[in-house]
Formats: C-alpha cells, structure tokens, sequence
C-alpha cells in the first residue's frame, strides 16, 4: 500500500519531495514537471509542496540550493588535500562529470530559475551557487601557473570549457540516441569513459 503523508515522517516529507522532483527530471530529461506528477511520485498529496515550498518554483529553488550546496561543500575537503594543482585539478574536473551525471538537468534548472527572476533570487544563485565554483576552478589554475605545472590560460573561458563539456552530454539525449544509436542516455560505462578522455582533454589544454 503507498505510503501517505501521514506515514512519512514530516522531517522526511521535504526531501522526498525533492527527491522525487529530481528523480522526474532526469527520467523525462526535462524541467517541466507538474506538481500532480511530483506528489504522486513522492506518495504525498500535492498540498505539501505549497506547505514546504510555497510553489513549484519555490520548490525547485530548494532542489537546485541542495544540489549544488553538496558539491560546494566538497570544495573545501578538495583544497585539504596534498596534492599537485594537476591532480588537485582532475579530482575538480571528475568532481564535475560526475555531478552533470548525476544532474543533467543542472544547467536548464538555473537558467529556468534566472529568467525574469528578482534582482535578489539572480544574486543569491551567482553568488551562492555558482561563484565558489568558478572561484575553486579559478583559484586551481593560478596555483599551477605559479608552480609551472599549467600554461597561461584565462581562467572565465576555461570555466566555460569545463561547463560546456560537462554538460554536453548529460543533456544531449537525442543526439546520442539519434545520431550515435543504442542506448537512450548515458550510463555508468559511458559516463565513465566520456569523463576520463574529457578530463584529460581538458587537462592537456591547461598542462605547460
């Protein structure tokens, strides 16, 4: 019998939903989710979203906060390490293969949550969510052009190199089924196959 809101422990209800939000959009490869769908898939009735969240949006707001909250957390566990900044610089580059196959819709949830969005809400996900990102990366590449290890790059476009990347398969659906045949998405052999030759493509553009 499926559970009910009342059987799922409240604390519990708010990740669930999340969860399950999440779980919708990458098995559709889509953000466009109602919340009908999303409450049926967590067990829940759909007035709890607007109890925890206040809306969708505020939903997917709280989805994309978690999401990349995680991985910032890593950050600092990353810049502990006693490594080279080229090693120091593959574990940051697998770090962020790995979070695009686990999110591939990460880019289209925050261009979906800047669009027309408060001046405040564009600042918290520039600052918050995405500049200590961009900021790691930069911070990488000053440490191995001082070192000798990495050439002259500009630190912005490599960023892009990286998210472009990153992303460029994870959200490609058609293109791999399409154009390539076989399987409908990437799986964990592909993944990691796509993500040991793009970190070293990507390494091989920085490496003096």
């Amino acid at each position: 019998m499926a559970q009910t809101a009342k059987q799922i422990p409240k604390p519990q209800i708010r990740e669930v939903l999340l969860d399950a939000a999440s779980a919708l959009m990458r098995e559709n490869d889509t953000i466009e989710i109602g919340i009908l769908d999303i409450a049926k898939r967590a067990k829940v009735n759909h007035g709890m979203i607007r109890y925890y969240f206040g809306s969708k949006e505020g939903m997917l707001l709280a989805l994309l906060d978690r999401d990349v909250a995680l991985r910032i957390n890593q950050l600092d566990a990353l810049f502990r390490l006693d490594v080279t900044p080229t090693e120091r610089m593959r574990i940051h580059l697998e770090g962020i293969l790995d979070t695009y196959y686990q999110i591939p819709y990460l880019n289209r949830l925050i261009q979906a949550m800047v669009r027309g969005a408060s001046e405040e809400r564009v600042r918290h996900i520039a600052d918050e969510l995405l500049k200590p990102i961009a900021g790691a990366q930069q911070r990488i590449i000053e440490e191995g052009m001082a070192t000798g290890e990495f050439r002259k790059v500009d630190p912005k476009l490599f960023y892009f190199n990286t998210i472009g990347a990153a992303d460029g398969l994870y959200a490609n659906r058609f293109t791999l089924s399409a154009v390539f045949g076989g399987i409908p998405a990437a799986n964990d052999e592909l993944h990691a196959r796509y993500k040991a030759q793009t970190v070293d493509t990507l390494l091989a553009g920085l490496l003096a």
